[in-house]
C-alpha cells in the first residue's frame, strides 16, 4: 500500500512541474467581456465584443517571390497589427495578431 502512495505522490508532483512549465501563451479562442473572441474573426466584431484595445500597433512586412534564377525579390508588402487588451485582474492579458483583416493569433502574455 506504502508504494502506491509514493507513486500517487511522484505522479502528483511531475504533473504539478509539468503544469508549471507547460506554455499557456497560445490560445485558438479568448473570452472578454463574456464574449467569446476566436480566430478567423475580423477586427469590428472584436471591437463590438471587448471594446478598444489599450494598445495597437501595426508592422508592415515584405512578400517575396523567387526569381528564375533562384533568389528572390520584394514583390510587395502586407500589414500586420497587433492589439494589446488588458483583461483585468486574474487574467493574462492578450495580444491579437491581425493578417489581411482577419485575427490570426490570440497569444496570452505570461511573462512580463
Amino acid at each position: 500500500m506504502s508504494n502506491i502512495l509514493v507513486w500517487v505522490k511522484r505522479l502528483g508532483t511531475v504533473l504539478a512541474a509539468a503544469a508549471a512549465v507547460a506554455p499557456t501563451n497560445a490560445a485558438d479562442s479568448l473570452t472578454c467581456s463574456n464574449a467569446i473572441v476566436s480566430v478567423g474573426m475580423v477586427p469590428a466584431e472584436i471591437v463590438a465584443k471587448c471594446g478598444e484595445p489599450k494598445d495597437k500597433a501595426v508592422e508592415t512586412r515584405p512578400i517575396f517571390a523567387r526569381t528564375p534564377a533562384g533568389g528572390t525579390r520584394q514583390t510587395g508588402t502586407f500589414s500586420v497589427e497587433r492589439w494589446t487588451y488588458d483583461r483585468g485582474y486574474g487574467h493574462f492579458p492578450a495580444v491579437l495578431t491581425f493578417e489581411e483583416g482577419k485575427l490570426k493569433s490570440i497569444e496570452l502574455v505570461t511573462r512580463p
